[in-house]
């Protein structure tokens, strides 16, 4: 795990089969153990990148623009990892955070 207050990598980090996200410090070991690939710290499974949290956030605010509610649901997501190929962790996720009653319901 990187300490982001010993380094200046800014990248965020997110599953490629599970919903997690953070920062980079914030990610675990890729789960082969063979690699020093990042994994999400909960799964172990594979990670994508941008470069910062602005790309990060520029991205989350484009889509915002035709999906209300986007950005909370994102920043609710922070740290979250459901797992599953095809979206099916995306769409896990998606539901639990519907759920809740009283929530403005996201529709992706």
């Amino acid at each position: 795990m990187v300490n982001r207050s010993e380094t200046s990598d800014t990248r965020i980090v997110y599953g490629f089969f599970c919903s997690w996200w953070g920062g980079i410090e914030e990610a675990g070991q890729h789960h082969s153990k063979t690699s020093n690939l990042p994994g999400c710290p909960v799964c172990g499974n594979g990670l994508m990148q941008v470069d910062d949290a602005k790309t990060w956030w520029d991205g989350v605010d484009e889509k915002e623009k035709t999906i209300p509610g986007y950005k909370d649901f994102i920043s609710w997501l922070k740290g979250k990892c459901y797992y599953g190929a095809d979206g099916a962790g995306f769409r896990a996720a998606l539901a639990v955070y519907n759920a809740k009653p009283g929530r403005k319901q996201v529709v992706v």
